[in-house]
């Protein structure tokens, strides 16, 4: 009888603390410095040039600039929490940070266990190769080569399907940064990557790397939210429509992409998972 009376207190401990129910409980929301409630933002700083360490080691890039003008339309303090890529959308369902900015593609099963804002970004997965070399212009003319990816990434995903499909060799990196360095030096002979990012090296680095033919996916970006956050998924996207009627995403856009992804966004959703 003992027994079965501290199950049931434990198990009333348990329910009230949200472990059955799977809910995260927030408690009060967190004031910053200013007296402004805090967004919490992962990120992983490791992304140039939507987030990363810059010589100053000050956390820069297009997506950091978006989240700050949107926690200034909110009247909220941005917080960044570091986190890899790999581990980030756990540490959302903990209830470590309210929000994921981080270069977030919309895929169908990260739709099934967390809510997006609206896109605000066109991408996709494409394919780079060293500078010089054959042009690749269809999926099949990877066989026998050795790719690289990001680990976690839906470019990971999307390589991994293929080349049990058409037979590569796929190496897996923690940081992008790692996949371009691999290529330059000859450990791999290509790279799946987000679209706006291989814009960034290839411009930087042109004659290291060059654009196949081959895109993966079509997968726009957007702000991940735990599945419950309806109230801030809805000042958020708010705060996006203002933010691309002012012109605001264009500009940021052009500063950090060289270009306008923010406009005309095909928002149908094409990936392999």
């Amino acid at each position: 009888m003992k027994k079965i009376k501290s199950m049931a207190i434990l198990l009333s401990v348990l329910l009230s603390v949200g472990i059955f129910s799977g809910c995260v409980d927030k408690g009060t929301p967190e004031t910053g410095e200013t007296g402004k409630t805090v967004l919490k933002v992962g990120t992983d700083d490791t992304y140039p040039p939507f987030e990363y360490k810059n010589d100053a080691n000050e956390t820069v890039g297009f997506d950091i600039d978006l989240i700050k003008a949107i926690g200034e339309k909110l009247d909220m303090d941005v917080e960044f929490v570091s986190t890899a890529f790999d581990g980030i959308f756990n540490g959302l369902n903990a209830g470590n940070y309210d929000v994921v900015v981080a270069a977030v593609s919309m895929t169908p099963g990260r739709l099934e266990t967390m809510l997006f804002s609206k896109p605000y970004l066109s991408n996709g997965q494409v394919i780079l190769t060293r500078k010089g070399t054959p042009n690749i212009t269809k999926h099949e003319e990877l066989a026998g080569m050795k790719v690289g990816v990001q680990l976690g990434t839906t470019a990971d995903t999307a390589a991994e399907k293929f080349a049990t499909q058409i037979g590569f060799e796929l190496t897996k990196y923690d940081e992008i940064l790692q996949t371009f360095t691999a290529m330059k030096a000859g450990y791999v002979d290509a790279i799946a990557v987000d679209y706006a990012v291989a814009i960034e090296y290839v411009q930087k680095d042109p004659e290291a790397y060059q654009f196949s033919e081959v895109m993966l996916t079509n997968e726009p970006i957007a702000i991940a939210l735990g599945k419950d956050d309806v109230e801030l998924q809805t000042k958020i996207n708010a705060a996006l429509d203002e933010l691309r009627q002012e012109g605001t995403l264009k500009a940021l856009s052009e500063k950090w992409l060289g270009a306008d992804y923010t406009s005309d966004i095909n928002e149908e959703i094409q990936v392999v998972e």
